[in-house]
């Protein structure tokens, strides 16, 4: 990711963003399982739901 430090805009490839938002949706899923709000089978089961209403159309990711 670069910053313009005159318009303080980030910058940041398709690929960069997607490492970030793994990263983001891991660190928010490991606060709710250790404050024992989720576990890892609740988590699952919304994905799988999550994929079968998506409108996209195609091969999505496990």
């Amino acid at each position: 990711m670069k910053q313009d430090d005159k318009t303080e805009m980030t910058t940041a490839t398709p690929d960069e963003i997607a490492v970030y938002n793994m990263f983001l949706t891991e660190a928010i899923f490991e606060l709710l399982a250790e404050k024992g709000i989720l576990n890892g089978a609740e988590v699952l089961e919304r994905v799988k739901k999550l994929k079968s209403e998506s409108p996209v159309k195609g091969k999505q990711p496990n």
